[in-house]
């Protein structure tokens, strides 16, 4: 079954981010779709080019804890001293991307 593409949608929801080189921060979520997340975390990507993603998702009372391995698109320091990362789902699981599809199309 293929999910189809969902709206890109602002989404709050909180969660970590694994670099390669063992690093473990705390983000939070910007923007989401069944594609791509966009995040803000403490420091950038430190030449990672496999990120592991573990979000605490939240829609309508349900949660779940989604684990999507994300390719690094875009990493830019911003203006709140945080560093904005655009990733793309590199592995993900399609009972993680439904969730987020639900999410998405309620809030579009």
């Amino acid at each position: 079954m293929s999910i189809s593409h969902s709206p890109y949608v602002r989404c709050f929801w909180t969660g970590t981010l694994y670099l390669t080189n063992g690093k473990v921060m705390p983000i939070h979520c910007t923007h989401i779709s069944t594609q791509m997340i966009e995040v803000e975390a403490p420091e950038g990507l430190q030449g990672s080019k496999l990120v592991k993603l573990e979000l605490k998702a939240i829609h309508e009372g349900k949660t779940a804890t989604l684990k999507i391995l994300c390719d690094p698109q875009l990493d830019v320091f911003n203006e709140h001293n945080k560093h904005y990362i655009k990733l793309s789902y590199h592995t993900i699981s399609n009972k993680d991307r439904e969730f987020i599809k639900e999410f998405a199309d309620a809030h579009s």
